[in-house]
């Protein structure tokens, strides 16, 4: 069984989870059913930051792992201020910042996948910076299609390895579609 609709596969060791001190990050082979969404997002950030491992090492790239910061209130940073409902990547901390209401809200209105999904994208503006194609493009919303794409090799990859069910890519579409720019 695959990450699946508010349920992951099997056998997942208990992992801790800091607000603001950041994730620590304890070695997982598979998620699994009934983890808590901050299991979930723990299990997901080494799981995407692996994948992108394995694929800057294929183009002979160094990969710079991202801090991954969950937060409750609004939050400074060096990036500014990260406010409610958002998550953010903060090239200048090498952070993602994920606020815990609007992945909850994520999780509980369109499924799990779609949270993991938002911290993929955030990714995707990692693979951006570390490629030198962060604002490459002539329109803003270019970079967040670009980051969707991303999100996308990281959800092909968990498919191609079994984590994903029927319900993951129709939560990701949901919410890809959901953040998205409808003026474009």
């Amino acid at each position: 069984m695959g990450i699946g609709h508010r349920h992951w596969g099997t056998a997942f060791p208990s992992l801790n989870y800091a607000i603001i001190v950041g994730l620590m990050f304890a070695a997982s082979t598979m998620p699994a059913i009934g983890q808590t969404l901050h299991q979930k997002l723990i299990f997901a950030s080494r799981d995407i930051s692996n994948v992108w491992a394995r694929q800057f090492q294929t183009f002979k790239r160094t990969w710079i792992s991202p801090n991954t910061y969950i937060y409750i209130n609004r939050i400074s940073t060096p990036c500014g201020v990260m406010g409610n409902g958002n998550a953010q990547y903060c090239p200048r901390n090498n952070t993602i910042y994920l606020n815990q209401p609007f992945v909850s809200r994520v999780d509980h209105r369109v499924g799990d996948f779609a949270a993991i999904t938002v911290l993929a994208h955030e990714y995707g503006h990692v693979v951006q910076r570390l490629l030198g194609l962060s604002h490459a493009n002539p329109y803003p919303v270019q970079d967040e299609l670009q980051a969707d794409c991303f999100a996308g090799v990281y959800a092909k990859d968990a498919m191609a390895r079994g984590l994903l069910d029927a319900s993951d890519i129709p939560e990701a579409t949901a919410q890809s579609y959901a953040s998205g720019d409808s003026t474009f």
